[in-house]
């Protein structure tokens, strides 16, 4: 039996799975070398599997001065790239697992695909603020604002996000010719009285997620940049929750010290299903 913990952060939900004794490739639960995107796939659909956003392992770190490594694969089974709100899950994953009792907190560094972050995670308030990538470059097209948050946006602005059918437009900009090839997120932002509010479809997931902590990221950003907010610590409503943004502008012209935080929620624990 291999056991997984469902955790969700502002509605975006996750499965995830302490593979540090490498369970996956020494289990008859799935050839999970050569059938992980068929598995993962099946797990995360909401019809027949468990249900999720995402799927996350846990695992050893390869510096072994962090404190571990995060594997992220999307719901359609295939690994991804960075994810804030799943990042977070995991850090409060982690902490419960690698931390000590005697505090109320556990933070460290924690490495992926896109390099290594910092993390802090409360035990009892289930708080959790993760360190995201330095952002370069922000540039507009004839849809919107691009930015690499982690994962890469568009942020498009739109007064009547309520009304908007995310999954349809943001299907159809996702799979334009110009961003194809690759895929990317699709971020609607609105701003009233200096509060912004998104709503995102995620590539991957491939329709609108409750929310979308790279996109939280990228809306703030692309809005500092465009000149409609003037703070450097925002909170963010999306459709699941608040999440919230702080970050610093060097002289370079470059985001840096950016910070998601969230109070996550760990839902259940329960063992993984054989198909």
């Amino acid at each position: 039996m291999i056991s997984y913990t469902k955790y969700n952060s502002c509605g975006n939900d996750f499965i995830i799975v302490d593979n540090r004794q490498n369970i996956f490739v020494k289990s008859k639960l799935v050839d999970f070398v050569n059938d992980s995107q068929s598995y993962i796939k099946k797990i995360c659909d909401r019809h027949h599997g468990i249900g999720a956003d995402g799927f996350i392992l846990l695992e050893n770190p390869n510096n072994k001065k962090n404190s571990y490594k995060m594997t992220y694969y999307n719901s359609d089974g295939l690994v991804s790239t960075f994810c804030g709100n799943g990042s977070m899950c995991c850090a409060n994953f982690a902490a419960r697992i690698l931390g000590d009792d005697k505090k109320d907190f556990f933070s460290g560094v924690f490495e992926t695909s896109q390099g290594e972050f910092f993390f802090k995670s409360n035990f009892e308030s289930f708080e959790t603020k993760i360190s995201m990538i330095d952002v370069f470059d922000i540039h507009t097209n004839d849809i919107g604002k691009v930015v690499d948050t982690g994962s890469p946006h568009i942020v498009i602005y739109n007064e009547k996000i309520d009304s908007i059918d995310v999954d349809f437009e943001g299907q159809h900009i996702r799979n334009s010719n110009i961003f194809k090839k690759n895929g990317i997120n699709v971020t609607f932002t609105n701003i009233k009285k200096n509060k912004i509010f998104i709503r995102t479809y995620e590539r991957g997931v491939e329709s609108e997620t409750l929310s979308c902590g790279t996109g939280a990221v990228a809306a703030v950003l692309c809005s500092f940049d465009e000149g409609l907010i003037s703070e450097n610590n925002v909170d963010v409503f999306t459709r699941g929750g608040v999440l919230n943004v702080s970050f610093e502008k060097n002289t370079r012209n470059i985001f840096t010290n950016i910070f998601l935080k969230s109070i996550v929620k760990r839902e259940y624990e329960a063992a993984l299903p054989i198909f």
